[in-house]
């Protein structure tokens, strides 16, 4: 069996020739156009074709076929053409010309690529659609039943009725520091040289934080200069300049599903690979 067809309704099939590998694939678009459960990039995924080898490691003679992964990826971007890879310069050279720890990379690589990329596309599609089916939640409950749900930076918690499950919507805002800071600066300066002996030690703090030696001014640490306290007016009024400097760049919504264990408590179920 050379030829297969692949689709998310019957998965990866082999055939005995391209017309019944056509003609499933023919069928997979039949069957899914009429489900509404598939969308258009289900459908997109059919795929039909011969199915291709590449040299093994062991040299020309050995051949491995690919997982399906692999299979439904080179239906559409092969790898090898009449015995050639393309190189990163766009030539095309022969198997047997290709060193074999460069064709154990390229296969590493590219199994994981395959892999990879239509589980990224899935975890976009999944965070659009969980954020429009917490938006029609909302609006149901506001609509019908005169309930608003958020925080006033909409920030929201919902969970299932035996608390099990709980999901979290967050608001991550970052932060800046807008060109008032100059002022502020100068402000706070001419109130710790008003007492050089008291605050000498606050001064090196000011310096170090407000004139950094690689010139990047740190938010988190300016804003911690709000914890010391300088019984001085321009010391004062430079806190105040820092409080009105503060501006939101951007903000970011944030989704974290937890789950209740043994012991009561909530602990995130991760997405990222980093958590895993």
């Amino acid at each position: 069996m050379n030829h297969y067809s692949y689709s998310p309704h019957e998965g990866m099939q082999y055939h005995p020739d391209k017309e019944v590998a056509r003609a499933a694939a023919e069928e997979a678009v039949r069957i899914m156009s009429a489900d509404p459960g598939y969308t258009a990039d289900d459908m997109a995924q059919i795929t039909w074709g011969e199915v291709t080898e590449r040299a093994d490691s062991t040299g020309a003679v050995g051949y491995a076929l690919k997982r399906q992964d692999r299979l439904a990826y080179e239906a559409t971007h092969p790898q090898v053409i009449n015995g050639r890879m393309e190189n990163g310069n766009g030539d095309l050279v022969r198997i047997e010309n290709i060193k074999a720890q460069d064709l154990l990379e390229h296969d590493m690589v590219l199994s994981i690529a395959c892999i990879w990329l239509p589980l990224s596309a899935l975890l976009s599609r999944f965070k659009l659609h969980t954020f429009t089916d917490i938006t029609a939640f909302v609006n149901v409950l506001f609509e019908e039943y005169n309930t608003k749900r958020g925080g006033s930076k909409g920030n929201m918690t919902f969970t299932t009725f035996d608390r099990k499950y709980r999901l979290a919507l967050a608001i991550q805002e970052t932060i800046g520091l807008g060109p008032e800071l100059l002022i502020a600066r100068q402000k706070l300066l001419d109130a710790v040289d008003e007492y050089p002996d008291e605050a000498n030690d606050l001064k090196t703090i000011v310096l170090a934080i407000l004139f950094p030696t690689n010139g990047q001014v740190r938010v988190a640490q300016v804003l911690s200069l709000r914890a010391y306290k300088l019984n001085n007016p321009l010391w004062n009024e430079g806190m105040m300049i820092i409080d009105k400097a503060i501006e939101v760049v951007s903000s970011k919504r944030q989704i974290r599903l937890y789950v209740r264990n043994e012991q009561g408590e909530y602990d995130a179920v991760p997405l990222s690979i980093a958590a895993l």
